[in-house]
């Protein structure tokens, strides 16, 4: 029974030792790529650099900062459909990035289709710019603190002597756990975001139809680079809505989702 345990235990040590190897070794690769990329974008060698980067990206590896890098390679070699793209990839796991929001703008001025933004119902519009100012994992981060404070004010509430105190914990208290609730109503919102994403960027333009195949009525058609959302999908048709809330079925070749 006891050289089971030690051999059990020799095999989670060496499973650990494995796993903080391949880590370590991984984490080494990955940094010797990103080197090597940096220095072929300050060549201003961009088609070496979106290489790396993609492998990097086929790798399984996502940063904002990677997505940003390969955005403005593609706006410095003209193809203005990739740059929105990661820049937009950029925008989901660092929503309140200056550099990603103005690089991205200047990609969106050079597509050819203008459409406006309908505007949306004010609280839901504040919704979403308080929920923009983290991401996911931020939100999460300030919700842990949030609580721990708010354990702690509880504490210091049932313990305390003096009742100025008490008074003060308790009403902190309240204060504090109604952002625990907020914050994690944004973290678990921005997740849902990021993994369900529900938006697509055209790779070529194309007619928007008026049913999921190639017999339906001619829309309107859009172009590369326009980002839309996907309300449904049949086989390979999507059906999209503009932000300016036009609709239609596009194929699913035609975009790519983010």
């Amino acid at each position: 029974m006891k050289g089971k345990v030690i051999n059990i235990v020799k095999k989670s040590f060496l499973i650990i030792f494995n796993f903080i190897i391949f880590t370590n070794v991984n984490a080494e690769n990955t940094k010797i790529l990103i080197d090597s990329a940096f220095n072929c974008y300050m060549n201003k060698d961009y088609e070496s650099t979106i290489k790396i980067y993609t492998n990097l990206y086929n790798q399984n590896y996502s940063s904002a900062d990677l997505f940003y890098n390969l955005g403005n390679c593609y706006i410095e070699t003209k193809d203005i459909a990739n740059a929105i793209y990661f820049y937009e990839k950029a925008l989901i796991l660092s929503p309140n990035d200056e550099d990603i929001l103005y690089n991205l703008k200047i990609a969106n001025a050079r597509i050819k289709d203008k459409v406006e933004v309908l505007p949306e119902i004010f609280y839901i519009s504040w919704f979403k710019q308080l929920m923009s100012l983290m991401s996911s994992d931020s939100w999460a981060i300030s919700a842990i603190i949030s609580l721990i404070i708010t354990l702690l004010l509880v504490f210091l509430f049932l313990f305390s002597n003096k009742s100025k105190i008490k008074k003060l914990c308790f009403y902190i208290s309240i204060l504090t756990l109604l952002i625990t609730i907020l914050t994690i109503i944004f973290s678990a919102k921005s997740a849902k975001n990021t993994i369900n994403n529900k938006f697509a960027i055209i790779f070529e333009s194309t007619m928007v139809k008026s049913s999921p195949n190639e017999e339906g009525s001619n829309l309107f058609e859009i172009n590369e680079g326009l980002k839309v959302e996907i309300k449904d999908s049949i086989n390979s048709w999507y059906e999209i809505k503009l932000s300016d809330g036009k609709d239609g079925w596009i194929h699913s070749e035609n975009c790519k989702k983010l």
